[in-house]
């Protein structure tokens, strides 16, 4: 399917792959700019209908808008075939419902000038908003692009919230689908961990699966200006979180590397490091969404995979600092021990941590960092 689309007063617009059935499924996408948003029921029924509603203008006005289609959103849903028997119709509507509200409010949509930029007054400081809707850097071509209105509010409340962190003594934000630095005692595993190898005085660090940025951050505060710092992680809005914080809390960023999406080792060609750093996904279970992606492991494919290449990238005497906990039960624990044993390496030292769970059966489970050499 092509991912770009052209729409009358504006041009050709990038499309995110999440939303091209909606934009290309009957070719209807059409601006409503300016004074033309005060027409709520006119855009409303080109939503209806099916098309797309692009706007543009004062962000007030969009939010109006957006509040009149939240009102009428019961109208939005098709009525079932009158010819279908009773218990099936209530059925496949209970199914459908939910779907279908988030389809037509998807079809509200907000085009981004190739700066970044929305088009709406006063404009939002969002850089790196397609990045942060999880599109790969540089996926557009440089042209503007479209993004529903309501994918942009999710943004903008998940960055409204902030998450004290004790070891820095700072504050981190974590867009959509970004693991929330929370557990203060993994934090301060990992600085521990980083304190164990800094008398090494490591050059060249990596943070796999960086998250929020919040690792990389403490790599460089506990190793110091002297270790170059890499950053990677597989989602983009993970880099592009990252690459926030360290654009909120560093006088430099840009002394921290974040490198392009990528799964692992991908980002990196041969690079060697002194440390890798790798909070590793520790439930033993399928993966839902993009948020269980940091959390979630089926059968540990993802650790097998990160011991499989480790030794690539790692130098002769470097180390791993793996963070893991064993809320899938002893069982998982033994893999991990078997995994880290048949991929040569040895366990240098480990800081742990005993906390409580939500969970009613399991009331507690130990968080631990492991320090990990070659043989």
């Amino acid at each position: 399917m092509n991912s770009f689309y052209f729409v009358s007063n504006i041009g050709e617009l990038y499309v995110p792959a999440e939303y091209r059935d909606i934009v290309f499924a009957r070719g209807r996408a059409k601006l409503f700019a300016h004074q033309e948003l005060g027409h709520l029921n006119r855009i409303f029924t080109h939503i209806r209908h099916g098309g797309v509603a692009v706007v543009e203008g004062e962000w007030e006005q969009v939010l109006v808008l957006m509040a009149y289609i939240q009102r009428h959103k019961q109208d939005l849903l098709q009525q079932p075939d009158r010819h279908t028997k009773r218990r099936d119709r209530r059925d496949s509507h209970r199914r459908s419902a939910g779907s279908a509200l988030k389809e037509a409010f998807a079809r509200l949509m907000c085009w981004v000038d190739a700066d970044g930029i929305l088009q709406v007054e006063p404009a939002p400081d969002l850089p790196y908003l397609l990045e942060l809707a999880g599109e790969p850097t540089g996926v557009n071509e440089g042209k503007p692009f479209l993004l529903p209105l309501i994918k942009i509010q999710q943004i903008q409340d998940a960055l409204a919230e902030t998450y004290p962190i004790r070891a820095l003594d700072a504050s981190l934000v974590a867009s959509e689908n970004v693991l929330a630095p929370r557990s203060q005692e993994t934090i301060e595993c990992f600085q521990e961990a980083l304190q164990h190898v800094r008398s090494a005085a490591p050059s060249k660090v990596a943070d796999l699966g960086c998250g929020s940025g919040c690792l990389t951050l403490l790599a460089r505060q506990e190793l110091g200006e002297h270790a170059d710092i890499y950053a990677s992680d597989l989602l983009p809005e993970a880099v592009a979180t990252t690459k926030l914080n360290t654009e909120r809390l560093l006088p430099n960023p840009d002394v921290i590397r974040v490198m392009p999406a990528g799964d692992l080792f991908d980002p990196f060609a041969s690079d060697e490091f002194d440390v890798i750093i790798f909070n590793a996904p520790w439930v033993v279970a399928r993966v839902r969404n993009r948020a269980e992606l940091a959390i979630h492991d089926e059968k540990q494919e993802t650790v097998k995979r990160f011991f499989a290449r480790v030794s690539d990238f790692l130098k002769p005497d470097g180390t791993v600092l793996l963070g893991y906990a064993d809320a899938s039960g002893p069982k998982a624990i033994e893999n991990l021990e078997a995994i880290i044993a048949e991929a040569g390496f040895s366990v240098d030292a480990t800081f742990k941590r005993r906390v409580a769970t939500h969970r009613s059966k399991r009331k507690w489970e130990q968080i631990r960092v492991s320090v990990l050499r070659q043989k």
